[in-house]
């Protein structure tokens, strides 16, 4: 843990008006990396979404592959879990989200060389700043089935990002670029 809050805050003290965008990419590869691993899940399976400037739409800023692709919905959807917990800023876990109604732009990310899996169980987390949400943090696992996924998400799992969350939510808002 303390190897990636250095890590986080090396790549921060970098940041200048110049090389911002590209610090904002190093800090969110860094935090996918170190998510996916202390989850055990793979990197696609961790999606961060802030909301934009205009507090209209939420923007994938990771997977990376949705950051680059420029994906975005509006906050207005009422079947994203991301949505929900945005308007209740309360964490969301579901161990069956294939019987869901969910938007499923994420589910279209490959996780391996195979054809992209379903969603069978989500952790949503709500990025807060002075009890503001700025975004989410969405841990999933992916699978055929729900056990084929893995396990289930728990109430411990809502603590572990309570507790990590802010490691490294201040160097994401730091370096936030104004395009997002």
């Amino acid at each position: 843990m303390e190897e990636f809050t250095e890590k986080i805050k090396s790549i921060a003290s970098q940041i200048t008006l110049e090389n911002k965008a590209k610090v904002f990419e190093d800090t969110i590869d860094v935090v996918v990396d170190f998510l996916s691993k202390y989850f055990n899940v793979n990197s696609g399976e961790v999606g961060i979404l802030l909301i934009t400037s205009n507090g209209k739409f939420l923007r994938f800023v990771a997977p990376k592959k949705l950051f680059k692709s420029g994906a975005t919905f509006p906050i207005s959807k009422r079947e994203s879990v991301s949505t929900r917990v945005i308007t209740t800023l309360k964490p969301d876990i579901q161990n069956n989200l294939s019987n869901i109604k969910h938007l499923s732009i994420y589910e279209q990310v490959k996780t391996s060389e195979d054809k992209p899996k379903a969603i069978q169980k989500m952790l949503t987390y709500p990025l807060l700043s002075e009890s503001k949400a700025l975004g989410v943090i969405q841990i999933s696992r992916k699978g055929d089935t729900p056990q084929q996924a893995g396990p289930d998400f728990t109430q411990s799992d809502i603590k572990k990002l309570t507790d990590l969350s802010p490691l490294f939510l201040p160097y994401l808002t730091k370096s936030k670029p104004d395009f997002i």
